[in-house]
């Protein structure tokens, strides 16, 4: 294993060397801003309290536009590097004919699939979790007041991992059964879209939806993490309507009261989702989801390669 390791690293120095200095820097960046907020936080109720310390987001106005750009970069990472790293393992050997000499040489297809495919994904995955944890953190700093439960989901936390050996193992396929590097590549850019549109239309559906509490009567639901998925409003006679029909209803009794309407004919908010306490639920639901794609995707891979000529 070592071997392969030594190889791969050699076969890939400017992608994992690229990979490297991009995850480890936003990493640090992260890690960076979260030492800082929470040397904030900690001042707060002191003397050298800052003037953010008073508000509910405390570090939108200092940190918002750092956290902002750090927080975008994280959450396309898992694509980038998947595709950088898991595009060119069959693709390129293919596309330049080394495949005629490197496949007879490893006596079985599969296994130099393997030796290829393991140091490799290995090394994503490590970068992307230390980078995933220093994320997390970020995240837990920014909201020091709050259960951060769902928010950024997709940037943070086992979630980055799991995405990139799924993207790593599509592009490793795509690239078998192409074969060409920069078809490849845009096939890969135009799957990873799609991959995370589906992600985020499914992340309400992992579990099932419950009723929330009502941010008026709950104002520390402001700075929660909970994910909602809907909101609904209750009639005074007890009929739950959609948002668009409440809305409606509630401009109609504006016009007819001329101002403020009755407080009694108001209808009652409904906000449905999942609760923070149901994250890691969420978390491991996803990432079984995910390991099992990444592994049919690795099967398609071995099954094209061991089945494909090397031209």
């Amino acid at each position: 294993m070592l071997t392969a390791a030594r190889l791969t690293v050699r076969l890939q120095r400017w992608e994992i060397a690229i990979v490297a200095a991009g995850c480890l820097g936003l990493a640090a960046a992260a890690a960076w801003l979260a030492l800082d907020m929470r040397a904030i936080w900690d001042r707060c109720g002191t003397p050298d309290a800052s003037a953010t310390c008073d508000v509910i987001y405390v570090f939108q106005e200092s940190h918002g536009s750092q956290f902002g750009l750090v927080q975008t970069l994280i959450e396309y990472v898992p694509f980038v590097i998947g595709l950088v790293l898991g595009v060119p393992i069959v693709s390129r050997e293919v596309e330049q004919r080394t495949a005629q000499i490197a496949w007879p040489m490893a006596r079985s297809r599969l296994r130099w699939l393997a030796w290829r495919m393991v140091p490799t994904l290995l090394m994503a995955l490590v970068l992307v979790a230390v980078l995933a944890v220093a994320a997390d953190q970020m995240v837990r700093a920014y909201f020091p007041q709050s259960d951060i439960g769902f928010s950024y989901y997709e940037a943070r936390g086992l979630p980055l991992v799991m995405r990139t050996a799924l993207i790593f193992a599509a592009g490793m396929a795509i690239g078998a059964l192409v074969g060409r590097l920069l078809p490849t590549l845009l096939i890969g850019i135009g799957l990873s879209v799609g991959v995370f549109i589906a992600l985020a239309i499914a992340l309400p559906h992992w579990a099932p939806a419950t009723v929330l509490a009502d941010m008026e009567t709950d104002p520390a639901a402001m700075i929660g993490g909970r994910l909602h998925t809907e909101i609904q409003y209750r009639l005074p006679g007890g009929e739950v309507v959609s948002a668009d029909e409440g809305e409606m209803y509630v401009e109609v009794l504006h016009e007819e009261a001329g101002g403020e309407p009755d407080p009694a004919l108001m209808p009652e908010t409904i906000i449905t989702g999942i609760s923070t306490d149901r994250y890691s639920e969420v978390v491991l639901r996803e990432s079984v989801v995910l390991g099992a794609g990444t592994l049919l995707l690795a099967g398609v891979a071995g099954a094209v390669v061991h089945r494909r000529r090397p031209e």
